[in-house]
């Protein structure tokens, strides 16, 4: 393994160490911090204690045997001068039984040889050998390792070294026994102040994650939304400062939940008012949807909207009240109120308030036993204008709505107003429709008929005058054949004239054909399609899907037979095409109109700006726009053009002549 590997690989056992301990318990590390502090004091404190005692007992070992040396010394000479070995033994003795550290002792002469000693026979060969003392020195001391441990030789001169030499050994085993004794001391002190310091340790962080432990209960019920609950406080540290922080924020986070959820409830009421009144176009009906919905959201059990019409103020929409007392008060005058003041006088800052006198409750109250005393009126306002007054029944005064439900109220109000506006003009705009579909039919029916007269006029007038005319010819040539050169002229003029009249039957039957009006749509887009194929020489078809036993009224059949003509007509002199394709389809809610030919195409962006570069599309638009249709354009140059007419008109209001035309006039669009 190298050593990038090694390197990874204590990092990755020191961040799984690291992962462990910081997934610990509080108690747990403060124990363990605890106990390791401890312990690496008490090893330290222990080893230097050992070391420093160890070290001055040596030396207090090797002064006390450098004093017992020099005192033996000085009490041996004059026996050692004298000879008296029985006096050195004596002096040994007394000397090793009064001083327990003293392992051996013997004195040279000054022959060099042994004149008394300790051991049991005889000096060791090896011991003579070392630690020679000198005449320089008044001693030498020189450690020697034995079986027993270490030995202090001290080597004490006699007289200079002239009369011999004493040497002493001392050993270490009272020093060790002395250090170990300290050692197992300051061993138990550690143990003593382990135990002390875990129990301590232990006790503290009971003390200390007892708070933090409950706050985090208490964290944990806030998040699951129990915002009543508190943490207590315990201490004035750091802890408690913690807890009231925490109770602070849980009562801010308690307003906003309720603020919150009182928005909520407001936004929901809301919604409802506007998913009700949106939902009919009807004014009654959206009315009485939007006081109901108003009247869950407060809520409240009787309720009546007010509109004003012309002077008099009628209940458009009611809920809760008595019967008798809505066809009374919906029937007759009734004395002047404050609802219909407001009304009457435009002015918003009447309202809302509560109204403890009203007219039609004391009425109410006294004919019909209703419960109410007081009510609350809200405006209902459109563009600013007040259109209406919602009222809210109320048993008293007291019972009067809050500053929250007042300004819910207000914006029920606001959405109510716009919701009549709203209806009222929706009832405008359908008689409007109703109306421009009247007019639609009168100009479209006004628009065939001067065909037809032109039509007539044109086959009666001009086409028997042109056919009078080639008759009279006929004959002027059959009179001529005597006159030279006259006969061909004539030819000419008959010619002319028959080429005339053909052109003239063609336009009276462009104009308004006879198809159309005796076999109906159909018929006559099959026979225009037909027409157009052999007049051009391109392959054309026709096809008609769900007109089997049906017809279409004349306004929508005429406007389909002009659109098709006119398509048919850009495709002969723009398209250059090949094969053309018509289909006129049926469907529930319209009818569509597909016109499809493999031309030369173009681009319907580039003709977007310019009126003037076609025309018949214009007329094609407009034809639709009057029906409330819509016309689609899809074209590339190469690759033909595709025309989309659509005329939406359920199949009900088909069979009805389409007597209604649809509202989304829809402008029309161009794809390419």
């Amino acid at each position: 393994m190298n050593a990038s590997a090694r390197l990874a690989s204590w990092r990755s056992l020191a961040r799984a160490w690291g992962r462990r301990f910081t997934a610990a318990s509080i108690q747990i590390k403060t124990t363990g911090i605890t106990v390791a502090v401890v312990l690496l004091l008490g090893v330290g404190v222990t080893w230097q204690v050992r070391a420093y005692l160890a070290r001055e007992l040596r030396q207090s070992l090797e002064e006390r045997g450098v004093a017992v040396a020099r005192g033996l010394a000085s009490r041996s000479t004059d026996l050692v001068l004298t000879g008296n070995r029985f006096g050195l033994y004596e002096l040994i003795r007394e000397t090793i039984e009064t001083n327990p550290d003293v392992r051996y002792a013997f004195i040279i002469d000054r022959d060099g040889q042994i004149a008394a000693h300790s051991f049991s026979n005889a000096v060791p060969p090896d011991l003579l050998q070392v630690n020679q003392a000198t005449d320089e020195a008044p001693y030498r001391i020189e450690l020697l390792a034995s079986e027993e441990g270490l030995i202090h030789d001290i080597a004490v001169p006699l007289l200079g070294g002239r009369a011999g030499m004493i040497r002493v050994g001392l050993t270490e085993h009272r020093l060790r026994a002395a250090v170990a004794r300290a050692v197992r001391a300051l061993v138990a002190a550690t143990a003593a102040a382990l135990l002390v310091g875990v129990v301590a340790a232990i006790l503290l962080t009971r003390v200390v994650t007892q708070p933090v432990l409950e706050l985090v209960e208490v964290t944990r019920a806030v998040g699951a939304g129990q915002l009543d609950r508190k943490a207590r406080r315990y201490m004035d540290d750091e802890i408690g400062e913690l807890a009231d922080a925490f109770n602070t924020m849980t009562d801010a986070l308690a307003r906003s939940r309720d603020e919150l959820l009182r928005h909520n409830r407001e936004l929901a009421a809301l919604n409802a008012v506007i998913v009700a009144v949106s939902h009919s176009h009807d004014l009654r009906a959206a009315l009485n949807a939007a006081l109901a919905k108003t009247l869950e959201s407060i809520p409240a059990t009787a309720g009546w909207i007010v509109l004003l019409e012309g002077d008099r103020a009628t209940l458009a929409a009611h809920c809760g009240l008595p019967e008798a007392f809505v066809a009374r008060e919906n029937s007759s005058a009734i004395a002047p109120c404050h609802c219909l003041e407001v009304l009457r006088t435009g002015d918003v800052t009447l309202l809302p308030t509560v109204q403890v006198a009203c007219p039609r409750l004391e009425r109410g109250r006294a004919l019909d036993g209703v419960a109410w005393k007081d009510h609350l009126s809200i405006p209902l306002l459109a563009k600013d204008k007040v259109v209406g007054v919602m009222n809210i029944a109320m048993a008293s005064a007291q019972a009067a709505l809050g500053a929250a439900n007042l300004s819910l109220l207000e914006a029920i109000g606001q959405q109510v107003g716009v919701a009549i506006e709203n209806a009222r003009l929706w009832e405008e705009l359908k008689q409007k429709e109703v109306q421009r579909g009247q007019l639609l039919k009168r100009l479209i029916s006004a628009q065939e008929d001067e065909r037809k007269r032109i039509a007539r006029e044109l086959h009666d007038e001009a086409g028997s005058a042109l056919t009078s005319l080639l008759v009279g010819l006929r004959l002027l040539e059959q009179q001529a054949d005597v006159m030279g050169g006259l006969s061909e002229r004539i030819g000419e003029l008959k010619e002319t004239c028959a080429h005339t009249l053909e052109g003239l039957h063609r336009l009276s039957a462009e104009l308004r054909p006879s198809a159309l009006d005796r076999l109906g749509i159909v018929a006559a887009l099959e026979q225009m399609v037909a027409d157009h194929g052999r007049r051009w020489g391109v392959a054309a078809h026709f096809q008609a899907l769900g007109f089997d036993k049906f017809t279409l009224p004349s306004e929508v059949a005429s406007s389909l037979y002009r659109i098709v003509q006119e398509a048919l007509t850009n495709v002969a002199r723009h398209a250059q095409a090949r094969t053309v394709g018509v289909l006129l389809e049926r469907r529930p809610d319209a009818v569509v109109l597909i016109v499809e030919d493999d031309g030369r195409g173009f681009d319907p962006h580039a003709l977007a700006g310019d009126e003037g570069a076609h025309l018949g599309l214009l007329g094609i638009r407009e034809r639709a726009a009057l029906l409330g249709g819509r016309f689609t354009v899809e074209s590339a140059p190469g690759q033909g053009t595709t025309l989309f007419v659509e005329i939406p008109c359920g199949a009900a209001m088909l069979t009805a002549a389409c007597a209604e035309p649809a509202l989304d006039n829809q402008p029309a669009k161009v794809v390419s």
